[in-house]
């Protein structure tokens, strides 16, 4: 069985190892110097080495604490399951709906809100100000309470709920959850049936990554806060998110063991701008060797729980500042004239909309209520047809009756009115409610299967974690130089590549310590810039490096970040694993 090594461990060991090796150069430490800018026309003499050191089968305990330190993109980035909320959102709102008043004048206003839209029925809402304000003369005409007509609309009790909790929980998953951009799509592998890499999340489900159980949880607010629907176009609608504040639990013993073949040491390159000799940290080259992913045991996880805990989720509703009319149309079908559809999906007028014309459909039937006066003749009729369009006629001189509209534009002008009981202004009813002790099975297997089926299809997503245990980038370099190891054929010759956006030093945060900002990445042979030498051709695995071979007497031109042009003049190589090359700035 190979051995297994910390890799912290075995550095000092190998570069004792260095200097016993015939064909490995002894290496100077070379004096502490002051990076300043390159002048122009001024040629400068930099030596470049080239060391390795493979380290093989090495395996890496990564915990909590060390996972932390790992961008969160990278972790978010992990997919692990699609849990679908609809179960739990349906229970808490239900136990929100049956909390004792006592419980209930303890809650924030905008989850009292929250709760009186629970609560709604015929029997407490106001007709006041909608287009069923004139029921309430014509129900008094005939004997009949307002709320009964109402009910009978709606083909229930009086005291019933007008919206079931089960309605608004689906609503809200379907609108507010399923129209966030991340819930809708994840990272994934690049294949012929997922081109752009992305894969379409279960509906109604959270996406659970391996960010929330690093983070318990507490990246969920930032993941679905405030997001561009497109994020390509400035002028495109924002989604304002929708979680507030979340917690959860999870284990500290959780644990990854991560076994990798990789050279530890950095390549050498150059900072063109002072032509300091910078580090380019060697993993995201080699990423595609660093895991064997034959070896069943390549990554492990110890200490998952079997189920994961979101303590407490905090979910917040935005409403419009202004009251929002329900139609008077059956055109545009299938829904009307509202207003409420030309609303982005997110805003609790619309939703209330979406409930509304869900409950309709769902459960309303066609049918039709007479109301007769005590001399047994009818006086006026509700009728609802099968597309729920509504019509209310009067037969004698009882009063007007409501306009026609679809049941579901009635009732969501009432539930508008409902909210804002006690005289809150329009715009302030925001609703919210918390989900709270929410359990997430865990299959150990499958998500440890998943894991590694996420990263074997996609090893870049574990840069960030390699190169936490291979952390050795110093400086900015522009380029850098190295030299394939040696075929049966023999050596193959020295190479410069240029700097891609994986290799930039990270900051203590994990993200890029500085913008990619070359125009014309790559080397050339004239001062213009015209005449490219260089090219992404695969070597050992690495097909995104502008690269070019050099040999001694050599004239190479390139251009940095900062758009200032250079000379490279190859010169005589000082030992076998080194090059050295003479810079000037040209403009």
């Amino acid at each position: 069985m190979p051995t297994r090594r910390r890799l912290t461990l075995a550095l000092p060991a190998a570069f004792a190892l260095l200097g016993s090796g015939a064909c490995i150069d002894e290496v100077a430490v070379p004096a502490a110097e002051v990076p300043t800018e390159s002048a122009l026309g001024q040629p400068k003499r930099v030596v470049l080495r080239s060391l390795r050191f493979e380290v093989d089968d090495f395996e890496q305990a990564v915990d909590l604490e060390q996972m932390r330190k790992l961008p969160r993109k990278v972790l978010d980035d992990l997919w692990l399951i699609d849990f679908d909320l609809t179960e739990s959102v349906t229970v808490v709102l239900d136990e929100l709906r049956a909390l004792p008043p006592d419980e209930a004048d303890a809650l924030s206003p905008a989850a009292r809100n929250m709760r009186r839209l629970l609560n709604m029925t015929a029997d407490n809402v106001d007709l006041e100000g909608t287009k069923l304000e004139e029921l309430i003369s014509l129900s008094a005409a005939v004997g009949v309470p307002p709320a009964r007509a109402l009910a009978a609309l709606m083909q229930i009790g009086v005291t019933d709920d007008a919206i079931p909790p089960k309605v608004v929980s689906e609503t809200f998953l379907d609108e507010l959850l399923g129209s966030h951009p991340a819930a809708q799509t994840r990272k994934g592998a690049i294949d012929a049936e997922h081109p752009d890499g992305l894969y379409p999340i279960a509906a109604r489900s959270l996406p659970i990554t391996l960010g929330d159980i690093v983070y318990s949880f507490e990246s969920l607010p930032e993941r679905f806060g405030p997001a561009s629907l497109d994020p390509d176009d400035p002028n495109a609608l924002v989604h304002p998110g929708f979680v507030l504040a979340a917690s959860g639990i999870t284990e500290d013993a959780f644990t990854m063991y991560v076994r990798v073949n990789l050279n530890a040491l950095p390549y050498k390159g150059v900072d063109l701008t002072t032509n300091y000799i910078a580090s380019v940290n060697s993993t995201a080259s080699q990423i595609h060797e660093v895991f064997d992913f034959s070896d069943p045991e390549w990554i492990r996880v110890e200490g998952l729980s079997k189920e994961l805990t979101i303590s407490e989720m905090t979910v917040r509703v935005l409403e419009d500042d202004a009251f929002i009319p329900g139609g008077d149309a059956r055109e545009p079908l299938p829904t009307g004239n509202s207003p409420a559809w030309d609303l982005p999906p997110w805003l609790f007028e619309r939703l209330i909309a979406e409930m509304a014309r869900r409950r309709t459909v769902e459960s309303i039937g066609p049918h039709c209520d007479e109301y007769k006066l005590g001399t047994d003749v009818v006086a006026f009729e509700a009728c609802v047809d099968d597309t729920g369009w509504t019509t209310m006629t009067t037969f004698t001189d009882v009063g007007n009756p409501p306009p026609p509209a679809y049941l579901w534009d009635l009732l969501s002008e009432v539930a508008q009115v409902r909210l804002h009981d006690g005289g809150l202004a329009e715009g302030d009813a925001d609703v919210e409610f918390a989900l709270r002790d929410i359990v997430i099975p865990l299959d150990e297997p499958a998500i440890v299967a998943q894991i590694k089926a996420n990263l074997e299809r996609n090893p870049e997503a574990l840069i960030g974690i390699t190169e936490q245990l291979n952390d050795n980038a110093d400086g900015d370099a522009d380029f850098y130089y190295f030299k394939p190891p040696p075929t049966a054929q023999g050596e193959r010759g020295d190479y410069l590549y240029f700097v891609t956006e994986a290799d930039l030093r990270k900051d203590a945060d994990g993200l890029p310590a500085r913008p990619y900002g070359y125009e014309r990445p790559g080397f050339f042979a004239d001062p213009d810039l015209t005449d490219k030498v260089s090219s992404t051709a695969d070597i050992d695995g690495d097909a995104t490096h502008e690269k070019v071979r050099v040999a001694p007497g050599d004239v190479l031109y390139v251009e940095d970040d900062d758009r200032r042009r250079y000379k490279l003049a190859v010169l005589d190589k000082p030992s076998a694993n080194n090059i050295a090359l003479e810079i000037t700035r040209t403009r």
